[in-house]
Formats: structure tokens, C-alpha cells, sequence
């Protein structure tokens, strides 16, 4: 399975020192009104249709312990310009929003509805002094610019690992190596093949050649809609693959509708031993493992 590559260290924001001046102010109204803001953040999220059940199912001092770490961190970054520690909580944010299976809209209205809440008491505290007021909100919304960039980037890139998660689950669901009895596996296709998936089609198939030291395979294609001069080579190599483990394979499943385009196109299907569905292979398999099906009639019931 591809991995995900580790999330990059965020990079701290570069501030100018009136910036920096001003977002200390920001933090002494903030810090004065956490206890206000919180509460008011808090009963929004009640009333969000995908915040709620999240918010309902987190112990009260669990959640009382996230708003005090997060308070902290950001008051090192504001106060002391210690941004890695409080960067890398959102990233943790970010992550656990995408984990929760929660929208990344959400924080957006999360981000607005700070904006909306904390805004009066800024405009209580520095309404006097207007420069000083939009200084101080400008920092705010560069702080909230740096939250969403950073939540956002590991946001993000959770999402493309849970669904390259779910890619390789779909991957292993529609290529099952099934073991019928010793020595034979069934390898049921199903969706296109593509390079990718050929060659994970071949490793799951040594794997299994090895891991039930199978003597015979049947590969059934039934559920392959297409099969192409592409197809066709995969087959092939996968088939080469097997014997050098010891294993001979047998496709089944093979349509007149693709038979007749290989044949039309030239290509040549002599190496491969085809047999026209399941349980003709089947059958085959068991010829070449020298088993015979013999017909046992059931006992006569006594009257």
C-alpha cells in the first residue's frame, strides 16, 4: 500500500513588530473573555447540525482541557513569538476534523464565528483608539489566515490517506484469493485492470501460491468487462509469474465478445489455458490434480 508522505512542519508566520504588538493586544481582550467566547462558541456548536453530535459526545472536562491547551499555545505564540507548539496543534485540529468525517466548511463557520464573537470586545477595549483597533484586526485576521492554512493543509492531506486507505480495502475486496482445497486457489476478477492493478492482481497472487502452496490456480475473469491486447499481456505475465512458483493456472470466464476482439486484433493466447466459465475450470483443476468427482446417491430413507 502507497504510504502517505509525512505532513511538512508548518512554517511560523513572519510578523513585523507592530504585527507582532498588536496580536498581544488581541491576546490580553481574548484572554480576558476566553471564559465569554468560549461559552458562546460552545452553544453555537450545539445548534450545528454537524458540530453537534461531536460536541455532545466530548466529557465536559475534556473539553475544557482542549480550551485550555489551546489558549496556552496560542498565548506563546502571541505573547512570545513561539508559533511551532501552536501550529502544530492545529495541524492536530485539522487532522481530527478530517478523521471525524466533518467537512472542511465547518471550520471555515468555526473561524467566522470567532471572528463574530470576539469582535465586540475589541471594539470595546480599542474602539477609542481607531488606528489601534485596526491594527488589532488586522492581526486577528492574520492569525485566523494562518488557523485555516494549517488546519486546512493536514485536513487535507488525512483525506487523501483515508482514501488511499479505502482504495487499497477496494482493491483487496475485488481481488479475494480464495482456497477451494489443497493445492487450489480460485482467483475471482472483478472491474478493469489497468498497470497498477496487475501488478497488485500478480503480488496478491505468489502470495497466495505461497501462503496455501497451491498447485493450481483458477483465474476466473468473469467479472473483467474488457479485455484488451493490455488485459491480455497482464494475463500472461501473471501466468509466467505462477510457474516459476511451481503453479499452473487456468482462466476462466473468457466472453465471445472478448475472445473474438483478441482474435481480431492478434493476439496470441497460446500460453494461457482457457476453459469457458467457473465450473468448467473447476473441473479442469481437478483433472490436472489428478482428483475424480464420483456421484454418491443418498441413502434410502427408512419407511
Amino acid at each position: 500500500m502507497e504510504r502517505a508522505r509525512p505532513l511538512a512542519e508548518p512554517p511560523a508566520p513572519s510578523l513585523a513588530v507592530d504585527e507582532q504588538a498588536a496580536l498581544r493586544d488581541f491576546f490580553e481582550v481574548y484572554d480576558a473573555h476566553h471564559e465569554e467566547v468560549s461559552a458562546a462558541l460552545l452553544e453555537w456548536a450545539r445548534g450545528h447540525p454537524e458540530l453537534r453530535a461531536w460536541v455532545e459526545g466530548t466529557p465536559p472536562e475534556e473539553h475544557a482541557e482542549r480550551q485550555r491547551r489551546s489558549r496556552e499555545l496560542m498565548r506563546r505564540a502571541a505573547l512570545d513569538g513561539e508559533w511551532e507548539p501552536y501550529l502544530e496543534h492545529l495541524r492536530t485540529q485539522g487532522m481530527t476534523y478530517s478523521q471525524a468525517g466533518l467537512s472542511f466548511r465547518t471550520w471555515f463557520e468555526v473561524v467566522a464565528g470567532f471572528r463574530r464573537v470576539i469582535h465586540p470586545h475589541l471594539v470595546e477595549a480599542y474602539g477609542g483608539d481607531l488606528p489601534r483597533l485596526g491594527a488589532v484586526l488586522g492581526a486577528v485576521n492574520r492569525l485566523l489566515e494562518v488557523a485555516l492554512a494549517t488546519v486546512g493543509e493536514a485536513y487535507l492531506e488525512a483525506k487523501e490517506e483515508q482514501i488511499r486507505a479505502q482504495q487499497e480495502a477496494i482493491r483487496e475486496l475485488s481481488t479475494p484469493v480464495l482456497p477451494v482445497r489443497e493445492g487450489l486457489i480460485i482467483l475471482p476478477l472483478v472491474g478493469a485492470i489497468d498497470s497498477t492493478r496487475a501488478q497488485q492482481i500478480t503480488e496478491r497472487l505468489l502470495r497466495g501460491i505461497e501462503a496455501h502452496r497451491a498447485r493450481l490456480v483458477v483465474l476466473d475473469i468473469t467479472g473483467v468487462p474488457a479485455v484488451d491486447s493490455a488485459v491480455a499481456n497482464h494475463l500472461l505475465q501473471t501466468v509466467r509469474a505462477a510457474r516459476l512458483m511451481g503453479a499452473t493456472v487456468v482462466v476462466t470466464g473468457m466472453s465471445a465478445a472478448n475472445a473474438q476482439t483478441l482474435v481480431r486484433i492478434g493476439v496470441d493466447l497460446s500460453g494461457l489455458n482457457t476453459v469457458g466459465d467457473l465450473r468448467g475450470g473447476l473441473e479442469e483443476a481437478d483433472r490436472l490434480l489428478g482428483y475424480r468427482t464420483v456421484r454418491v446417491e443418498p441413502e434410502a430413507r427408512a419407511d
